[in-house]
C-alpha cells in the first residue's frame, strides 16, 4: 500500500517516536544486520513510505534511533558519598537499576559484537555507551587519589575499565542477566580499592 502525502504536511511526532522506539527494540533483538525497514513499519504501525521519507536507509534509521536514545538519557551524575567504595557502590546501583528501563543491557552486547567490523557503528557506540560512563568512573577515582584513598600514580582510565570490564563481561556471558552482574559489584570494588590503595 502506497501512502500519499499532501505537500507541506507536518511530520507526525507520534509516528517518529513509534518508529524510533520500535527500531531500538529490534536493534536489541536483531542487531543492525537483522534490522529491516519492513519489520519496523509493521511493528510501529506505519507504512514503509513514512519511514523512507525520514530516513533513506536502515543504517540512517538505526543511527537516528540511537542518537534519540542518547539524547533522552539524563546526564550521568557523579555520586559523592565521601569515599571511593561508597561512590562506586552507588554508581553501580544507579546504573544497573536503569538498565531494565533503558534496555541498554540488551542493546549494547549485540551492537558491540557487530561493531567489530563496522568502524562507524563502533564510534557511535563509544559516543553513546562508553565515553560518558567512563568519564564518571575516572572522576570517582581522581577524587579518591586526591583524598589519599588511592595511590597517586593510579592510571584513572585503566581503573575505570577494570571496574566496568567484569560487569560487562558478566552481562555478555549471562545473556544480560542483571542479577549476575549485581552479584559481582562488591567483590570487584574490593579488588580495585585494595589493589589501588597507597
Amino acid at each position: 500500500m502506497t501512502e500519499t502525502r499532501k505537500p507541506g504536511r507536518p511530520r507526525s511526532a507520534e509516528a517518529d517516536q513509534a518508529i524510533l522506539r520500535t527500531t531500538l527494540e529490534l536493534l536489541a533483538t536483531e542487531g543492525l544486520r537483522g534490522l529491516s525497514v519492513e519489520q519496523v513499519a509493521e511493528r510501529a504501525g506505519v507504512g514503509k513510505a513514512t519511514i523512507y521519507r525520514r530516513w533513506s536507509t536502515k543504517r540512517e534509521l538505526a543511527e537516528a534511533a540511537l542518537n534519540a536514545f542518547f539524547a533522552q538519557l539524563e546526564p550521568p551524575a557523579v555520586p559523592d558519598t565521601g569515599n571511593v567504595r561508597g561512590d562506586l557502590r552507588e554508581l553501580a546501583r544507579l546504573r544497573l537499576g536503569l538498565l531494565p528501563i533503558t534496555g541498554a543491557h540488551l542493546l549494547l552486547p549485540r551492537l558491540a559484537m557487530e561493531s567489530v567490523d563496522d568502524p562507524h557503528l563502533y564510534r557511535l557506540i563509544r559516543k553513546i555507551f562508553i565515553e560518558p560512563e567512563r568519564a564518571i568512573f575516572v572522576e570517582i577515582f581522581r577524587r579518591g587519589v586526591e583524598r589519599g584513598e588511592l595511590r597517586e600514580d593510579l592510571d584513572l582510565a585503566l581503573a575505570a575499565d577494570i571496574f566496568r570490564g567484569p560487569l560487562v563481561f558478566r552481562l555478555l556471558m549471562s545473556r544480560s542477566d542483571l542479577k549476575q552482574a549485581r552479584a559481582i559489584v562488591e567483590p570487584v570494588i574490593d579488588i580495585i580499592v585494595r589493589g589501588a590503595a597507597p
